[in-house]
């Protein structure tokens, strides 16, 4: 990314205190981090909350599930997944593998969930450890599965306890 435009901010002093404290946490200048804070923004918290999306404490999601048969689940996941062609287009205006992969990357940075993505042969691969147990492992993979498949996408998803794995045809 090129960067060719420079501007003057007025900021409160205990927030501009804040910044320098997380930038020097984070090993990175104030620059690069309030180049951060700025991509965030852009890439998730400017549409996030338009196109639906809330924050939920984890330990809330994983009770829910709990209380949810696999067959209900397996419900919500299909139902959930044929509703997602209007977020894409919300977040990212349009409805491709690249605006799949955009949210999909920008909801797991924003909600901490680790994972590992590599490409080789023709296929990406998202290694997902969630922590929130078996069924939203399961849950994730139905819907995960349905989204890729209304996109014409050929993927094979597999699941543990806390982890979900997503292989996906690119080319």
């Amino acid at each position: 990314m090129v960067l060719d435009k420079s501007i003057s901010l007025r900021l409160p002093s205990p927030n501009l205190d804040k910044l320098k404290a997380a930038a020097k946490i984070e090993g990175l200048n104030l620059n690069a981090l309030v180049n951060q804070i700025l991509a965030g923004y852009l890439q998730w918290d400017m549409t996030a909350s338009k196109a639906g999306w809330v924050v939920v404490l984890a330990e809330v999601i994983k009770k829910l599930m709990n209380e949810l048969d696999e067959k209900t689940l397996y419900k919500i996941a299909v139902a959930t997944a044929d509703s997602t062609k209007d977020v894409r287009l919300m977040m990212t205006g349009d409805d491709t593998i690249d605006g799949f992969f955009s949210i999909l990357r920008n909801r797991l940075r924003k909600s901490g969930i680790s994972y590992m993505e590599s490409s080789e042969k023709g296929m990406i691969k998202f290694i997902i450890h969630h922590n929130m147990g078996k069924k939203w492992s399961f849950f994730y993979k139905v819907q995960h599965e349905r989204m890729l498949q209304n996109l014409g996408r050929p993927a094979t998803l597999d699941f543990t306890e806390s982890t979900l794995i997503i292989n996906v045809k690119i080319k």
